[in-house]
């Protein structure tokens, strides 16, 4: 019997980003999951459960390199 864990596509290399920036059209890049930037001990966020932290989603920050559009990306966690 194997168990399965639930993993994050662009945290583990399994997919590529693949959005494209809405303002200039170019691929964007993965800035790492949110929870870098506004981790427990962030000034900008209370010790307490954060929004962004769950067992079903890790959520990304994206940008373009070239125009500095940046957006959050919503990622399913898949078996492994």
């Amino acid at each position: 019997m194997s168990l399965l864990e639930k993993v994050c596509p662009l945290c583990n290399a399994l997919q590529p980003v693949e959005k494209k920036c809405p303002h200039c059209g170019k691929i964007m890049l993965d800035g790492g999951p949110l929870n870098n930037y506004l981790g427990p001990y962030s000034p900008y966020m209370e010790a307490q459960s954060l929004p962004f932290q769950s067992e079903a989603y890790c959520i990304h920050l994206l940008y373009c390199p070239d125009c500095d559009y940046d957006r959050q990306e919503i990622l399913a966690l898949v078996d492994m």
